[in-house]
């Protein structure tokens, strides 16, 4: 055979050296990803509701341990909430795939069927709210309630989806000014809620008067030693305008409220004068603080045994005497 018909192959070494070095490395990115990524074990989250229809509150919770961030998709156009427990309702009936994704990393989904709300809802049986139309952003709201079969109450005043008071006639503050929708379901039975609308101003500017403060003036230059003397007094300590409704069976609730995350720890600070916060005497002796109580029990399940609540001339509490025991799962 002669050399022109022979087929020469060549192979460069080099070039094999090259994309064998490519293959090590690109195995080696594959494995560090595959042992760096986090191992999701959330399998999925938790729904509370009677029945699920249109209009009607439905919780979403997720009690993963060790968990730091949470963002629900609720599939009806609604904002993404970013709570590990939400209050949700669907406007109207029909199938929403809620997605659920803690730490950025875990993604569990759920479709559920909102029904058409066809529940025939008797009237009286609706809580009968007074509260007013408009109020100033930073002063004191009244709220009441007039429903004679109530026995139990949770109020939420728009600020947030979470339980801000459980009291009969109580008082809040808003913070922030605009149309705040107040809803409260009394006997714990959700299909009952009412809701009334109420606008907040931003909070009143003082006008000045320009006349008085002259006269002000010009009485101080004169040395008034009467006023002088009543200028020094201190003034008269704050007192908080729901310390009257508390007794131990109250106080009870309250502490139930704190335990499922329902009661802040403002909210729970209504319930005693402002200058004064009580000390917790505990069964073993130890004395804590209100807010070391709070902290304590928060997210967790106790078991009350007995409490006494201390007070002082005023009817403010002073102490209060408690005991209890976490719940164990055993």
């Amino acid at each position: 055979m002669s050399k022109s018909n022979q087929i020469k192959t060549h192979f460069d070494g080099k070039v094999i050296v090259f994309f064998t070095i490519i293959f090590i490395i690109s195995c080696g990115l594959l494995a560090f990803k595959v042992n760096t990524k986090k191992v999701c074990n959330i399998k999925e989250f938790k729904i509370d509701a009677p029945n699920f229809k249109a209009g009607e509150l439905i919780t979403f919770s997720d009690k993963t341990p060790n968990s730091y961030e949470w963002r629900w998709y609720f599939g009806d156009g609604t904002k993404i909430s970013y709570r590990s427990k939400e209050v949700h309702s669907f406007a109207k009936p029909g199938k929403y795939t809620i997605k659920l994704l803690v730490d950025n990393n875990c993604t569990i989904e759920k479709t559920i069927t909102i029904l058409p709300k066809n529940d025939v809802i008797n009237k009286a049986l609706l809580p009968k709210i007074f509260a007013p139309k408009v109020v100033y952003q930073g002063e004191p709201v009244q709220f009441r309630d007039s429903t004679g079969h109530a026995k139990s109450w949770e109020w939420r005043f728009g600020d947030g989806m979470k339980i801000d008071a459980i009291d009969q006639n109580p008082t809040h503050i808003y913070r922030i000014p605009g149309e705040k929708l107040v809803s409260l379901v009394v006997n714990g039975d959700i299909k009952y809620v009412q809701n009334v609308k109420v606008t907040v101003l931003p909070a009143k500017t003082e006008q000045r008067d320009i006349v008085s403060e002259r006269l002000a003036r010009r009485s101080d230059a004169r040395g008034d030693a009467i006023k002088d003397y009543f200028n020094q007094l201190p003034s008269a300590p704050k007192r908080s305008a729901e310390f009257g409704n508390l007794n131990e069976e109250t106080f009870k609730g309250v502490l139930l409220g704190i335990c499922k995350d329902e009661l802040s720890f403002e909210n729970l600070k209504r319930y005693f004068c402002d200058d004064d916060l009580p000390l917790v005497k505990l069964r073993n002796g130890k004395t804590i603080t209100l807010k070391t109580l709070d902290d304590d029990i928060r997210n967790r399940n106790i078991n009350v045994k007995k409490v006494e609540l201390t007070r002082d001339a005023d009817g403010c509490v002073t102490v209060i005497n408690l005991n209890y025991r976490y719940k164990s799962i055993f």
